[in-house]
């Protein structure tokens, strides 16, 4: 693998080198998947555009070595691009764009259901998104590139994963702290939907929304097969939801607690033992766990 990426130009071996040694941080690191793959886009970038001051042909090598083309898929030509397409970006409102997304949807899904999982369904979501737009513009030697089909994955991941949980997300320009994932993702695809006539050429409409639809499958499979299961009790989990189990006083100073408490551990210890002292907000019986026999689910609900 080495001396293929040897063989290749100058900075078609720098990008491949530098996603590569990405990968390996990720493997063998404490690191957040989606904050590597957010320096890693961010090193690409920089290093495309600097080199190209001093050699501006380095961008007609980019768009024939590492930007994808639907032919590639007729020819089998250059099939590597399918991965390396998703770390270029056009200038740096694509990339700024594409980030923001990436840092709030993906820190919000991996803090859920871990590295692993995120970066499977962030590469298969950024495949998925790529044959979906090579479907579409089938023949075509246009380049495409950018790491939207990958994000956008993530994104249906979440909304079919965790839909009424609240993260914090960006609107345009303006910065919501706690929105419901259902209600910011819905947002977003009406944006989307609206660019499709306000914008119909330059962006790859039909990446992004395979791309989501990939995601979203992806979720499926997994939470049916029961390969994921979030922390219940994790720090970026919506605190709120357990105020449907204050019912007197006690457990009102109890979730009170919870709240305030900075300590993880702590924090975690409280929510444990209003959980214990809960009666079924549905029913009024006991909860057996976070669950009661009336099939009402603290996670779900």
């Amino acid at each position: 693998m080495f001396q293929w990426i040897w063989n290749l130009h100058f900075i078609t071996a720098l990008v491949m080198i530098i996603i590569l040694i990405g990968f390996l941080v990720v493997m063998n690191s404490d690191f957040y998947f989606t904050q590597i793959m957010l320096i890693v886009n961010l090193i690409v970038f920089i290093s495309v555009n600097i080199l190209a001051l001093r050699y501006p042909v380095i961008y007609f090598i980019v768009s024939e070595e590492l930007a994808g083309k639907a032919i590639y898929l007729q020819t089998g030509e250059n099939l590597h691009t399918f991965l390396t397409l998703m770390f270029l970006h056009g200038d740096m409102w694509h990339l700024l764009g594409n980030m923001l997304i990436l840092f709030f949807i993906g820190m919000a899904l991996e803090s859920r259901i871990g590295k692993k999982w995120t970066g499977i369904i962030y590469l298969s979501g950024g495949l998925i998104a790529t044959m979906g737009q090579y479907i579409v513009i089938w023949g075509s030697e246009v380049p495409n590139l950018g790491a939207s089909g990958a994000v956008m994955g993530l994104m249906g991941a979440i909304v079919y994963l965790y839909p009424k949980d609240k993260i914090p997300m960006f609107l345009v320009f303006i910065l919501l702290p706690e929105v419901r994932v259902d209600l910011a993702v819905g947002a977003f695809l009406l944006m989307q939907g609206a660019m499709v006539f306000l914008v119909p050429a330059g962006v790859a409409h039909a990446a992004h929304f395979a791309g989501f639809a990939g995601g979203m499958v992806i979720a499926y499979f997994i939470k049916r097969a029961g390969l994921i299961e979030r922390d219940k009790t994790s720090e970026s989990i919506d605190h709120t939801r357990f105020k449907k189990l204050v019912h007197d006083e006690e457990s009102k100073e109890i979730y009170d607690k919870i709240i305030e408490e900075d300590d993880y551990i702590v924090k975690k210890a409280w929510i444990e033992h209003l959980i214990e002292k809960a009666e079924c907000p549905r029913c009024g019986r006991d909860l057996q766990g976070a669950r009661c026999d009336c099939g009402f689910d603290l996670w779900e609900d």
